[in-house]
């Protein structure tokens, strides 16, 4: 999906070092885009209401020498926090077929089954949302 670079100019994306390693990355919005980097179509930057609209879990990351290592739920529970804070109850996500279990793990529900082809190679993709605590 590539880079959005709107999260990082927003201070919502997070980098996991193991050393000088990138262990995991990924963050959360406060926009409208549910997923997709910075040139996928359909990008919507318009901010959501936190007392009607679900925060955006976005372009989670693992290094796969450090899948199921915590660096995934470590990512997840700062995102939670800082939407949290901004007063959003929900978070809503866009999630591949690897990245179902952890989501589900975490407290997610999925909501629809969709698959996206718009990079040229079809990919299948689960809709997932869960209540802030």
């Amino acid at each position: 999906m590539g880079i959005d670079t709107q999260l990082i100019k927003d201070g919502a994306y997070y980098v996991v070092l193991a050393g000088e390693a990138v262990a995991g990355c990924g963050g959360w919005s406060r926009r409208a885009t549910l997923y997709g980097g910075d040139h996928t179509p359909g990008r919507d930057p318009e901010l959501l209401d936190p007392a009607v609209d679900a925060a955006r879990v976005r372009a989670m990351y693992t290094h796969p020498a450090y899948a199921r290592s915590g660096v995934g739920r470590l990512i997840l529970t700062w995102c939670e926090q800082a939407a949290k804070e901004e007063g959003f109850k929900r978070l809503e996500l866009m999630g591949t077929m690897s990245g179902e279990p952890l989501y589900t793990k975490d407290g997610f529900v999925p909501t629809e089954r969709l698959t996206d082809d718009r990079g040229g190679v079809a990919v299948a993709l689960v809709k997932m949302a869960k209540p802030i605590d």
